[in-house]
């Protein structure tokens, strides 16, 4: 089922990360009709790399970065890519992770 935050218009009252069918009809506890709306600011992670990351073997020289995308650049430049190394959990026969089970 999917995950929805409900608000109820009349009283003010809200519920964040309701699990609920997609044509629930949802009443508030003073029994208020609700609507599936959102009510928690989504979290993003942030662009930027406070006070630089210095990367030494693009070259001969170091390469100091500022944010995600100024790297992103970087290595497209230079016609490389980002190695992202994914490692199983030992002995459950699978790549699968507990800790890698939902990507959002």
């Amino acid at each position: 089922m999917p995950l929805y935050d409900r608000r109820c218009h009349t009283c003010g009252w809200t519920k964040a990360d309701n699990y609920e069918a997609r044509d629930a009809v949802v009443a508030c506890p003073n029994g208020h009709a609700t609507v599936r709306e959102w009510t928690t600011a989504p979290t993003m992670i942030p662009d930027s790399i406070p006070g630089g990351r210095a990367i030494e073997n693009l070259g001969h020289d170091p390469v100091t970065v500022y944010s995600r995308s100024e790297l992103r650049r970087e290595l497209r430049a230079r016609g490389l890519e980002e190695f992202v190394r994914h490692v199983g959990t030992p002995g459950e026969g699978s790549d699968k992770s507990r800790h890698s089970q939902r990507w959002i």
